[in-house]
């Protein structure tokens, strides 16, 4: 655990330091967010971790097409996997909502993270420990010829030490715990995923922007300046010069871009809440194309709950103002009248005296 062990060396450069006072500034606004979306606040998570799902099959590059991808990603209903990348990617969500429903109480020790790991790798090839080094009772062995597990406990042991000391700036804790995972190389194989479910796992923690925005998908936008920044934190590991700002600042760009992506949600829910949901949904479908489905429908109002879209199709058609295509769930519907012929803006409570 070179990183670790030498952290104290680490001075965090000027351009760096005022993006992190931005930025944790920014993070204390997370109990005024979460008042904001109280109402709503499952709906939120649920479908931060829908694109969280898909963006981590995007980022690992697995062989499953988008729309495959949203179907397995979906948390209103389960689907069986074809095939190995797709039950890694069903392993993937069920660790994600472990992580989700522990929250704060998810604690970085050895149980936890072989428990994560099962889960990851569940009725899959099985990963293990990889065997190395030999503990003998009352001999003191170097950190490098420890058996895995007992370097992984160090390791924790470690990353949870520095946390309590509070010396040193989290996001930098993370990026060297991290790279030290890596170049450990504990287990026989997926240590790169293993160590980003579990730095994912400690940032949506401490960051609580991660439950109104996904994480994957913002780190996606930096796919290769994360995958160059790891690489180069690589270069002298062995004798503890690691140089792993480019990593902290990938993990300090993604948050801000989070942060900044929440405040618009923010602003638009405020605005949302003015209105009334079947007003919003009504105004869509007399603006929009003549034939629409739900689906559209629920991208454009993703809080609306499936009985308020189904009320407003119903009243928009005993109007004669709809007609259904079809039958079932998946049925498109086709609107029968001019696009201004029913809408006008001052339908909308917002705009009511």
């Amino acid at each position: 655990m070179k990183c670790l062990e030498n952290i104290n060396r680490i001075q965090i450069g000027n351009n760096l330091m005022i993006q992190l006072f931005n930025l944790y500034y920014q993070k204390g606004k997370a109990h005024y967010y979460k008042d904001i979306f109280a109402s709503d606040e499952s709906k939120i998570i649920k479908q931060t971790l829908e694109h969280d799902i898909i963006a981590i099959g995007e980022f690992l590059e697995l062989n499953i097409t988008k729309p495959r991808l949203k179907l397995l990603a979906s948390q209103r209903r389960e689907y069986v996997a074809k095939n190995n990348e797709e039950k890694l990617l069903l392993n993937i969500k069920s660790a994600l909502e472990r992580i989700q429903s522990l929250g704060d109480d998810f604690s970085l020790i050895l149980n936890e993270v072989i428990d994560l790991t099962n889960i990851l790798f569940r009725d899959l090839k099985k990963v293990k420990f990889v065997k190395k080094g030999v503990l003998k009772e009352g001999i003191i062995i170097p950190f490098e010829k420890m058996p895995s597990k007992d370097q992984l406990t160090n390791l924790f042991i470690k990353f949870n030490q520095i946390r309590r000391h509070k010396k040193h700036e989290l996001l930098t804790i993370i990026s060297n715990f991290y790279v030290d995972f890596v170049m450990i190389r504990p287990y026989t194989e997926h240590n790169e995923l293993i160590a980003l479910i579990l730095i994912y796992t400690i940032i949506a923690k401490e960051f609580k922007v991660c439950s109104y925005d996904s994480f994957f998908t913002t780190l996606n936008r930096f796919k290769k300046r994360f995958a160059d920044a790891l690489v180069f934190s690589f270069y002298d590991w062995d004798n503890g010069n690691s140089q792993t700002e480019p990593l902290t600042k990938v993990f300090v760009d993604a948050l801000e871009i989070m942060h900044t992506n929440v405040e618009t949600l923010e602003r638009a829910y405020r605005f949302d809440s003015n209105l009334n949901k079947t007003d919003i949904i009504e105004a869509i479908i007399m603006r929009g194309p003549s034939v629409f489905s739900k689906k559209d429908i629920r991208e454009q109002v993703p809080l609306a709950s499936e009985s308020t879209i189904n009320r407003t199709l119903s009243l928009l058609k005993a109007q004669k103002i709809i007609v259904p295509l079809g039958q079932g769930r998946s049925a498109k519907w086709q609107r029968v009248v001019g696009r201004t012929e029913k809408f006008k803006v001052e339908s909308l409570n917002l705009f009511n005296e």
